[in-house]
């Protein structure tokens, strides 16, 4: 099973970061929020009255609430979650979407006098939207952790890394450990315009250095590892100063300086 190509695959489209990928989120959060409307009416009138109870414009209801569910969790920041790292922040920012959305459904639905509504469909839909757009994320999460841990082997604590740089140096290190002994490389930082975008060793840049503060770049990363040998010493100080403030442990890929120094120092005499 380690080397089932379908595990690999899974593996490498559900690890993808691609500004795409939000619009895919959205797109699923939206069917589900409507299969959602459609499920409580179900719990509500049971199979015999779930058509002939509603009224005729429920549909154009539905579909207002969903443009307003999306509305709400673009607001929450609930799209830039990678589903992968679903966590207690997440759950938070959706339920604190649906809370909102559902209260000003209820509300225009009970302004414009919609009676034909049902009040527990109203009442009891952003309960069904949190629990399934929670469960799908979790689920999301579930299959991509097994998918990594067929791939890498690993039975241990797993060890998550941004790499800051993508040159040569960056280059190597992600072909030395990437899914190798327990670590993967989430993405690659780099300031080179470039160097957006590109894949190196199998891990794409994702972004400039100072988007390591963004909470959506950060997620779910466990080590930082400053991979720029070629820098200044100023820029160096500055880089490893900017990982420290993550909270994370640093690690640094040896400067030219300090390898000279090591190789000087363990030179024979004479």
């Amino acid at each position: 099973m380690n080397d089932s190509k379908l595990w690999v695959w899974l593996d490498q489209t559900m690890s993808a970061l691609r500004p795409r990928n939000r619009a895919v989120a959205m797109v699923v959060d939206g069917l589900t929020i409507l299969a959602c409307w459609h499920v409580t009416y179900l719990f509500r009138l049971g199979f015999e009255r779930w058509q002939p109870g509603r009224p005729w414009y429920d549909d154009y209801v539905s579909i207002g609430v969903v443009v307003l569910y999306l509305l709400f969790l673009a607001l929450t920041g609930v799209p830039r979650g990678p589903w992968r790292f679903f966590g207690f922040e997440d759950f938070k920012r959706i339920a604190l979407a649906c809370v909102m959305a559902g209260t000003i459904s209820a509300l225009i639905v009970l302004m414009a006098q919609w009676v034909g509504v049902a009040r527990a469909v109203l009442l009891l839909h952003p309960l069904f939207c949190l629990l399934a757009l929670s469960l799908t994320r979790m689920s999301y999460r579930m299959v991509w952790e097994h998918a990594r841990s067929v791939v890498s082997g690993n039975e241990g604590e797993a060890r998550r890394a941004l790499v800051l740089g993508a040159g040569e140096a960056a280059r190597q290190l992600v072909g030395a450990i990437h899914r190798r002994d327990g670590w993967t490389v989430l993405a690659l930082l780099d300031d080179d315009p470039a160097k957006q975008g590109l894949r190196i060793s199998g891990v794409q840049v994702q972004g400039r250095i100072a988007d390591l503060a963004l909470p959506h770049v950060l997620a779910g990363a466990t080590h930082v590892i400053v991979a720029m040998p070629g820098a200044t010493p100023d820029q160096r100080e500055r880089v490893i100063e900017l990982a420290r403030q993550t909270g994370l442990p640093v690690m640094s890929v040896p400067s030219r300086m300090e390898l000279e120094s090591e190789v000087a120092e363990t030179a024979p005499a004479g």
